[in-house]
């Protein structure tokens, strides 16, 4: 159930998110049977809703939702007509006085806002919990007071953050810069000019980007020295072993899948020769992999989402400037955090709706599962052990299996939280329509500092880039388009096919533009306008997989 939208405003690079929307955010001590959840204030592979949005109909499913959030958001048009007649008027009595708006400082109420239609975000403040910020208090019954959101899950404070932040990573500090050493280079430039006194708008962010590494630094081992990545190769060049190497992944996951199954010991040396190719391809150049990821998006095996996991690891390694080894440790990580799942049974992996509590118990011993299995083909590296153990614990404790909170958290069990979660917003599933990939950044972002880890965040944010190779966007003409490639400099304007007209009826061929380089045209320069999940508009990405079609438009096949 997708509803927000992002749009990019030209002028300054800067991002606006809006929606339009007529969900709710209701305090789950007000929750009512009949209401339908559509988000939740935390991931929801975090809790045992599997089915992404609900009909409340049970008293046991709200009583699991006040153990597991604080918030949740309300659907109007989907929820049964008397639960909505009752929030009507709820609504209807404060705007004539009857109901009085609560004042930040009394902290009994959420704070009642309309916004019929996509808005600037709210300038009211939000009354804040006294131990989750940007959460509202809970309203006394009787005399519940609502607060529609225009942004559904995402609060006008990240919102803002998130566009500063998108500014100020995805175009350069001055007219003419060029990008020689890739992100890192570009950090270490503008600290460069920050400290030579050259005044710049962006210097804050500057500053809260070293803050940001060195954060991360102090969690790495001390005998981790950084390394500076820059592309070796285009993209078109490095397709063909990024398509190889994405297949070859899959294959070794699915042969481990069959041993673990069967009881035989499972050739991890396998996996790790397989990432160690993943490894080098993107060190190369990562566009080439995160192309043949997103075009085969609708395989949702577990195999398909274990490859996924890892090359976004290694992303975000390769961001940090981790060697080559601890790239290929992230790697493994992310193939392997979810085999213990290859134990449980597929109907309870596939099952919509609310897990029993038994039933979600079960699912949180796929960790111990896959590591035991994994222990039975000899030694992994620690951090390795690391980064499958802790990749469902998250910083508020609220994790599993050990329920560790903060500095508990090794960097890698950070890391791969990070990725994993990505990786499952984005993918089609069978419980779960996917997000657009700009929709579950803001997410991560959203969820920064409780669940995860906000440098870390910031520096995924970066290696993926808001409009990740891959994804599907619309530009300011209508027309729809993927992303084939970024420009290291300006990260907004990438490399795109064009695969619809402006009214999304289909081309006939695909078309490349270059947005960094294309000219202004009579409404203007052609820009990027929003993201779109996967599927959007009937269009499958796997159909622009095709050799000939690749070939046609300059991409080997």
């Amino acid at each position: 159930m997708q509803a927000s939208a992002q749009q990019v405003i030209d002028g300054d690079d800067s991002v606006a998110l809006i929606t339009a929307s007529r969900r709710y955010q209701v305090a789950t001590s007000d929750l009512q049977l009949g209401m339908f959840i559509a988000e939740l204030d935390r991931p929801w592979l975090d809790t045992p809703f599997l089915l992404q949005g609900f009909l409340a109909d049970s008293q046991v499913e709200i009583d699991t939702l006040r153990k597991c959030c604080t918030y949740v958001y309300v659907d109007l048009e989907q929820s049964n007509p008397e639960v909505v007649d009752s929030i009507r008027r709820t609504e209807s009595q404060q705007s004539e006085g009857a109901v009085p708006p609560q004042s930040r400082s009394s902290g009994n109420s959420t704070v009642r806002e309309v916004i019929l239609e996509a808005a600037d975000p709210p300038t009211q403040p939000i009354p804040e919990h006294p131990e989750h910020p940007e959460t509202p208090s809970r309203a006394p019954r009787g005399n519940r007071v609502y607060k529609t959101r225009a942004d559904v899950r995402i609060s006008s404070d990240t919102r803002e953050r998130f566009r500063q932040f998108v500014r100020a990573t995805s175009s350069p500090m001055r007219l003419g810069d060029v990008d020689d050493g890739g992100a890192l280079g570009r950090a270490l430039a503008w600290l460069k000019r920050c400290f030579a006194g050259d005044p710049r708008p962006m210097t804050g962010f500057v500053e809260r980007d070293r803050a940001s590494r060195d954060a991360i630094l102090a969690r790495l081992p001390a005998q981790v020295s950084l390394t500076e990545y820059a592309d070796a190769r285009p993209m078109e060049q490095e397709l063909p072993r990024a398509r190889g190497t994405f297949v070859r992944c899959e294959d070794v996951l699915k042969t481990l899948a069959a041993d673990i199954r069967v009881g035989r010991i499972p050739q991890v040396a396998e996996v790790a020769s397989a990432v160690d190719d993943m490894v080098a391809s993107m060190i190369d150049n990562p566009d080439a992999l995160m192309w043949v990821a997103r075009m085969r998006d609708e395989d949702i095996s577990t195999y398909n989402h274990g490859v996924k996991v890892a090359l976004y690891l290694i992303s975000l390694g390769r961001q940090l400037g981790f060697p080559k080894r601890e790239l290929s440790y992230l790697g493994l990580i992310g193939m392997l955090a979810d085999v213990g799942k290859i134990k449980l049974p597929r109907a309870l992996l596939d099952k919509p709706g609310m897990l029993a509590p038994s039933e979600y118990r079960l699912i949180k011993e796929h960790v111990r599962l896959g590591l035991d299995a994994m222990r039975e083909a000899g030694t992994l590296p620690p951090e390795v052990e690391l980064g499958i153990a802790q990749h469902h614990e998250r910083l508020d404790g609220s994790g599993y299996p050990k329920g560790l909170k903060g500095n508990d958290i090794s960097i890698y069990g950070r890391m791969a939280a990070i990725a994993d979660s990505f990786a499952a917003l984005i993918t089609p599933r069978a419980y779960a329509n996917p997000s657009a990939p700009q929709d579950a950044l803001m997410n991560l972002y959203e969820w920064a500092g409780t669940s995860f880890h906000e440098p870390l965040v910031e520096q995924f944010v970066q290696a993926v880039g808001v409009f990740p190779v891959g994804s599907l966007v619309e530009l300011s003409s209508g027309e729809v388009s993927i992303v084939v490639a970024h420009n290291r400099v300006r990260r907004l304007e990438p490399r795109v096919l064009v695969l619809t007209w402006p009214d999304k009826s289909p081309l006939a061929e695909p078309i490349e533009r270059d947005l960094l380089t294309q000219g202004k045209t009579a409404q203007g320069r052609l820009r990027i306008v929003r993201g779109l999940p996967a599927g959007a508009y009937g269009l499958k990405l796997r159909d622009y997989y095709m050799a000939d079609v690749a070939r046609a438009n300059g991409l080997p096949a």
